[in-house]
């Protein structure tokens, strides 16, 4: 009788503990937030002081047609210059010594890689762009985006 009862009892809490649907990371969209940080001499106009800066993030299924363009084609028009490599893009804008966190979202599904272009005012002088792998499912990213003087510093955190 104790052993039915044993039996009995191991029965109820393997049902209790068992779900109809498992949770599959690798089927989960990736999430990403990111740190934005400006430094307090960031942008430097022509007379040598700090000045606020645009920032555009964009979700790119590759990072070629980025990486390729010049500064004044993806400021005139990102989309024709990214073209079938651009999915999503997301606009801020940062004074010197500023700091934005930005909560998580989910990335589209097409999205391989992230890039980051700052509008510096000399963009000839700057490292004005950047850009990281993503993998678009399962994964949680934090990115970190610097700006100190005329340039960009992009790190990933999983």
């Amino acid at each position: 009788m104790n052993k039915v009862l044993w039996m009995l009892f191991s029965l109820m809490v393997l049902t209790a503990c068992s779900s109809s649907e498992q949770y599959e990371p690798a089927k989960a969209p990736t999430k990403v937030t990111f740190s934005l940080v400006s430094d307090e001499g960031v942008n430097p106009n022509i007379w040598g002081e700090a000045s606020p800066i645009e920032i555009q993030v964009f979700e790119l299924k590759d990072d070629s047609m980025f990486m390729s363009s010049d500064y004044d084609q993806l400021k005139t028009d990102y989309k024709k210059a990214l073209r079938s490599n651009f999915v999503k893009n997301y606009d801020y804008v940062l004074t010197p010594g500023q700091f934005k966190f930005v909560n998580a979202f989910e990335v589209d599904e097409e999205t391989n890689y992230m890039g980051v272009m700052a509008h510096f005012a000399e963009p000839e002088l700057s490292e004005w762009k950047k850009a990281v792998k993503v993998i678009n499912k399962g994964r949680e990213y934090h990115l970190l985006m610097l700006f100190k003087d005329y340039d960009v510093k992009l790190d990933r955190v999983e």
